[in-house]
């Protein structure tokens, strides 16, 4: 006899009712090490998608908010102001690309309940993407390993560093803004600013056989980020082709802006500097 799928879905919900937090940590730390361990795409995907029923669950729970998630071993970052929490996790395919799932927890203001979104990752390579407003379902996928207040008080503007592994040729760094508005998040802002040109986001893409470095500096206020060039310039615009080449150049935060300054002296940070960069697909210290 045939259990119809409605009875099933029924009787899942009910059995993942009333968990703990600790329950659904451990059920998607358990599927995540499955995704790791499948070695064809569509059992990925499905392990992604088991991931995701347990996420929307648990989220529900108050504890979401200040729950440590020390079994998760993919990207979990809270912002300094405690205000926001970012999951997310990417899906390698075997042709090289990747697809890219991710939960954006938001604490209101005052005492209303925390609410939550889930992103699609459904923007790749579209034209004048750096100057595109993009909703959380028109996301474009990224690991996010920092968060970054705009503001010091009632931040509803974040922005986030991000890491696209693109495909076999190339890496991206995606320098991106979270603006939080009526239990919705956007991504994209005209904050930007490198000289009279003022871009929604930053994306510099680089070999996939070279490591590039994008990292805050909170006392500074300041994004330092290699400089990128092609090994000739016969490759000019085949980033597949470009590395750093040595110098550095500095975002700094005036006025609620990221002013670009070029080929900037790092002494100072790399003598004091105790925040090493961390590739989110290697974990090694960069």
């Amino acid at each position: 006899m045939r259990i119809p799928l409605l009875l099933i879905t029924l009787l899942f919900c009910t059995a993942m009712a009333g968990q703990s937090v600790q329950f659904y940590e451990e059920r998607i730390a358990a599927f995540h090490s499955d995704l790791a361990a499948a070695k064809a795409d569509d059992a990925r995907l499905a392990a992604c998608d088991s991931m995701r029923v347990y996420f929307r669950k648990m989220l529900e729970q108050p504890e979401a908010l200040t729950y440590p998630f020390e079994a998760f071993k993919f990207c979990k970052i809270i912002s300094q102001d405690n205000r926001v929490r970012i999951f997310n996790w990417n899906l390698p395919y075997e042709d090289g690309s990747h697809l890219y799932f991710g939960f954006v927890l938001v604490k209101e203001k005052k005492d209303k309940p925390h609410w939550w979104v889930e992103l699609k990752d459904a923007v790749k390579d579209q034209d004048k993407i750096e100057n595109r407003l993009l909703p959380q379902d028109r996301w474009l996928g990224a690991l996010y390993y920092e968060i970054i207040p705009m503001t010091k008080k009632n931040c509803d503007t974040y922005t986030i560093l991000g890491w696209d592994g693109k495909d076999k040729l190339s890496t991206r760094k995606i320098i991106d803004v979270l603006h939080i508005q009526n239990n919705k998040v956007r991504f994209g802002e005209n904050v930007f600013k490198a000289g009279e040109n003022v871009r929604k986001r930053m994306l510099l893409e680089y070999s996939e056989d070279v490591s590039a470095s994008v990292k805050y500096y909170e006392n500074e206020k300041c994004i330092l980020l290699d400089h990128l060039s092609p090994k000739s310039p016969m490759m000019s615009g085949v980033y597949s082709d470009y590395g750093p080449d040595g110098t550095y150049d500095m975002l700094v935060l005036k006025k609620g802006k990221w002013e670009l300054q070029e080929n900037v002296d790092i002494t100072k940070f790399v003598q004091r500097d105790n925040k090493p960069f961390i590739d989110p697909r290697t974990g090694k210290r960069q």
